[in-house]
């Protein structure tokens, strides 16, 4: 071999011996001396050298994570210096504690334009051989270099649980996905999952897996802050990380809700009907769908009661008491209805019509209640805004076309221009 190819042969494989400069050339001689630095660090973390006192593993990788995210023009650096030391490295323990590293690296920090060939050939040269001890981590970092092509790298570092887990080799954790009707949904997400391969996940199980519906749902992450009146709900870009979202206090919680109400609903799957019918009763029962100011209000709430109390499977055969008739109608038109004219109509209702399953009521109540007017919009309430011309109170009213004000008394409706 001619002396120039082992020289640069010799540059990226394994050493015991610490480098006096580093890879890549530098005229900052600032940034020569963090990448020496940084890889001592860097052979603590691998078993090649002794570590500092009282330093340990989670903090040598912290400590070379920071240092990508503050020194851009040191990644190229730090990407060489992991791949030269896991190279023709006969220390297994060794090795797959490089290619952990490389697996935050990829999913954090891109490599440049001129280091990302090399870097890709490196994967694909390590993942091709299916008998070698890194084949599966080198799968993943090359999943890791392409989101991150795609959507950006993670924001936040992870925190020292996360590291804790990967050095112990808990790559992926369980997360419960709370949906609408108090139902959970448990998925297990690794390192660098995007909201997207979640919400397809779901969506896939509960028979919606057409692109186009998949789009209307929305995963939340809700912060208890310090009490269950005080909370934070930030909605989820498709191409956000969830480990983002998750803080290491435990206090944040994840759930699904359909957003947009474009798309045809379909009732073929149970867990699809059952996730609409939960998300459909709460905003019905909470105010969030208005019923409108007229005669015709009374007999809305009567069916909609009727229906509630056919869904559910231990009611069969009873019909419902005053107590279930509250539960059945909206908080905000309890004062409105008389408890015994409501009882009168539901108890005719269910002598008159035919026996429905529980599965059927729910359909019947999400059809019923799609007829609506305001139905398929977000609506919150609002005490006040700077617009004059808009009555106080009302409700605002936000779906993917407009934003409308339903005046909080009369409840027309006026639309308001972007």
């Amino acid at each position: 071999m001619p002396s120039e190819k082992k020289g640069a042969a010799h540059l990226v494989q394994h050493t015991k011996v610490p480098i006096q400069e580093s890879l890549l050339r530098f005229s900052d001689s600032e940034l020569n001396e963090l990448a020496t630095k940084n890889f001592k660090t860097l052979m603590r973390f691998m078993g090649d050298q002794s570590k500092l006192k009282n330093q340990n593993d989670i903090e040598c990788i912290s400590e070379i994570l920071q240092l990508c995210k503050e020194k851009e023009s040191l990644r190229d650096e730090i990407y060489c210096q992991v791949i030269k030391q896991v190279t023709h490295n006969h220390n297994q323990e060794g090795v797959m504690r490089g290619w952990l590293l490389l697996n935050l690296l990829t999913g954090y920090f891109l490599p440049s334009n001129i280091l990302v060939p090399y870097a890709t050939k490196f994967l694909q040269l390590a993942s091709s051989d299916p008998s070698s001890i890194h084949h599966d981590i080198a799968k993943t970092c090359q999943s890791n270099l392409r989101k991150n092509f795609m959507y950006g790298g993670r924001r936040h570092l992870p925190f020292t649980v996360e590291l804790e887990a990967l050095l112990n080799g808990r790559g992926a954790r369980r997360l419960v996905i709370l949906m609408p009707g108090g139902m959970e949904y448990l998925t297990r997400i690794k390192t660098f999952t995007v909201a997207k391969e979640v919400l397809q996940e779901i969506c896939e199980k509960m028979g919606a897996g057409d692109q186009e519906e998949m789009e209307e749902f929305v995963l939340f992450a809700i912060r208890n802050n310090n009490n269950d009146l005080d909370k934070t709900v930030r909605p989820m870009k498709p191409e956000d990380y969830l480990h983002d979202y998750l803080l290491e206090d435990n206090l944040v919680t994840v759930t699904l809700r359909r957003l947009i109400w474009t798309t045809p609903l379909h009732f073929e799957n149970k867990i699809y009907t059952d996730f609409h019918y939960g998300q459909v009763l709460w905003d019905y029962l909470n105010g969030k769908i208005l019923l409108g100011h007229s005669e015709d209000m009374e007999r809305q709430v009567c069916i909609l009661a009727m229906l509630q109390h056919c869904a559910k499977t231990e009611q069969q055969n009873s019909g419902p008491s005053r107590q279930d008739l509250e539960e059945y109608t909206p908080k905000t038109l309890q004062s409105s209805i008389s408890p015994q004219a409501l009882q009168n109509q539901v108890g005719m209702l269910l002598r008159t019509r035919q026996a429905l399953r529980p599965l059927d009521a729910k359909i019947q109540f999400i059809e019923h209640v799609k007829k609506l007017p305001f139905f398929g919009y977000n609506i919150f309430f609002v005490k006040k805004v700077s617009d004059r011309t808009i009555p106080m109170p009302c409700y605002f009213g936000v779906n993917k076309e407009e934003l409308i004000a339903v005046d909080g008394a009369t409840k027309v409706c006026q639309r308001i221009p972007p």
